[in-house]
């Protein structure tokens, strides 16, 4: 599981790159098109866009991985350790299903927009092209969340993303989850 956690960093690194340098060379391009040559490129606002969003959906599994996705924990901090586990663990159920059942709704999508065939004005692509990257980043998601599960199941405290301290202990380093 390791070994494919690791590729799944890799993957996300060289995709976020490579979507944020996309978007800022079609952003970059279409100013100097539009202010220096007086034209433009149809097809590069939604390019831009669409680089855009995908470089941030890549981010989004990476900040699975690092504890910085939006959650709300106030009441789990509040918790005892032995109550705490298995609320994180519920919780990580609770969102791999949610992922897993959105997944299943994008998978379906995908395969009607290949099946239609419809494509984009501006681009001439096929529209599913553009939407393939919704069950990718969701697949992502799934494996991100269960990544956590042994990591929160191993942890004195329940939570996945913070160090086991006792009290007058110093903290380790956080707990990889790759």
């Amino acid at each position: 599981m390791s070994m494919i956690l690791r590729l799944v960093d890799r993957i996300e690194t060289f995709a976020m790159a490579f979507f944020f340098s996309a978007a800022l060379l079609v952003g970059a391009g279409q100013v100097v098109a539009r202010y220096v040559f007086n034209t433009g490129v149809m097809w590069s606002d939604q390019a831009f866009v669409k680089f855009t969003i995908w470089a941030a959906l890549f981010g989004a599994s990476r900040a699975v991985r690092d504890g910085l996705h939006v959650r709300v924990d106030v009441v789990l901090d509040q918790l005892p350790p032995a109550a705490r586990r298995p609320v994180e663990m519920l919780g990580l159920l609770v969102n791999i299903a949610f992922c897993g059942a959105m997944l299943w709704a994008a998978i379906g999508y995908t395969d009607f927009l290949m099946m239609v065939g419809t494509t984009n004005i501006d681009s001439g692509l096929p529209e599913w092209i553009a939407f393939l990257i919704t069950p990718t980043f969701l697949a992502l998601m799934c494996l991100r969340y269960a990544a956590l599960i042994p990591v929160s199941a191993r942890s004195r405290s329940g939570d996945p993303w913070k160090p086991d301290v006792a009290p007058g202990e110093r903290a380790p380093p956080a707990p990889s989850v790759h």
